[in-house]
C-alpha cells in the first residue's frame, strides 16, 4: 500500500471523505491501494518523508526545500493553482494607517504567520531586505501568529502595526483578485503596502520509500488525475486545478528566501 501524507490542512469531518476519496482516486491511477493521511504539523510529514515512514507527501514549499536538504526526498510534481495568475505574499496595513512605504515601518510591529510560511514570511522579509530593509532592524517587534487568520486579526486587534499573508494578483502582478486579509477585514480594511514576487506552488514529493522502478510510473500517474471523471477532486482537495511537471531549480526563490 502507497502511503500519502498531508500536513495539517482538512482536519475537519469533511476532510476525512476528501482523504477518502483521494485515496481512492489515486488507487485508479497507479494500480494499488493509497492511504492518504493528515499529521497535525508540517514537521511531522517531514520527518516521516525523510524517514521514508511514506512513499509519498504533499508539501509547502519551504517545508519541501527543508525535507530535501535533509534527505533523498524526489520532487514528482506540484500543484497548479485555479485561482489567480500570481500567487504572493502581502505585507498589508490597516487602510487608515500613517505607514505608507516599507521605510516608514521602522520602529513598528510586524505580525508573521509561521517560520517556513513563504506568503507569510519568508517572501515578504527578502522582498524588505531586497529593498534595503532589514527586519531585525526595521521593526521593534515581530511576532508568529500560526495562521493567516490570526495575523490578521492581530492587525486589526492593534496588537500588531502590519502583516503579512497570501495574495493572488491579476497578470501584472500588482493588481490584488485575493488576500488573505478579505475574509476578515474585509476587501477595503486593509491595503498592501508590499506585494512579492510569485511563489512556487506546493509540491508532491516521493520518499526514498518509493522504489526507483516506480517513480516515473507513480509521476505519471498523478500528472494525468485532472483527465479522470472526478477531476474536481483536485480543486477540493490541493486547491489547484491539476498536477503539472516541476523542476527541483523551480524552487530556487525559497532557498533564497530561506537563507
Amino acid at each position: 500500500m502507497l502511503r500519502f501524507l498531508t500536513g495539517p490542512v482538512h482536519l475537519d469531518d469533511e476532510g476525512e471523505e476528501l482523504r477518502t476519496k483521494l485515496a481512492l482516486h489515486l488507487a485508479e491511477a497507479v494500480g494499488q491501494p493509497v492511504q492518504v493521511v493528515a499529521s497535525r504539523s508540517y514537521a511531522s510529514v517531514a520527518e516521516m518523508v525523510g524517514r521514508g515512514d511514506a512513499e509519498l507527501a504533499w508539501l509547502p514549499p519551504a517545508i519541501f526545500v527543508r525535507a530535501e536538504q535533509a534527505s533523498p526526498v524526489r520532487l514528482l510534481c506540484a500543484v497548479e493553482r485555479s485561482r489567480g495568475a500570481g500567487y504572493r505574499g502581502v505585507l498589508f496595513v490597516p487602510s487608515d494607517s500613517e505607514v505608507t512605504t516599507p521605510a516608514d515601518l521602522a520602529g513598528k510591529r510586524v505580525a508573521w504567520v509561521d517560520r517556513d510560511s513563504c506568503a507569510g514570511h519568508l517572501f515578504p522579509r527578502l522582498a524588505l531586505r531586497q529593498a534595503g530593509h532589514d527586519p531585525a532592524e526595521l521593526f521593534a517587534e515581530q511576532r508568529f501568529e500560526g495562521s493567516h487568520g490570526s495575523v490578521v486579526r492581530a492587525v486589526m486587534r492593534g496588537d500588531a502595526d502590519c502583516g503579512a499573508t497570501h495574495a493572488q494578483t491579476l497578470d501584472d502582478g500588482e493588481t490584488l483578485m485575493l488576500a488573505g486579509w478579505q475574509p476578515y477585514a474585509g476587501h477595503d480594511g486593509m491595503r498592501a503596502l508590499l506585494v512579492t514576487p510569485p511563489i512556487p506552488p506546493d509540491v508532491v514529493c516521493a520518499s526514498s520509500a518509493l522504489d526507483a522502478d516506480s517513480l516515473d510510473e507513480v509521476r505519471e500517474a498523478l500528472l494525468r488525475l485532472h483527465e479522470s471523471d472526478d477531476s474536481r477532486l483536485l480543486d477540493e482537495f490541493f486547491g489547484g486545478d491539476k498536477l503539472i511537471g516541476a523542476h527541483p531549480a523551480d524552487y530556487d526563490a525559497v532557498r533564497a528566501a530561506m537563507m
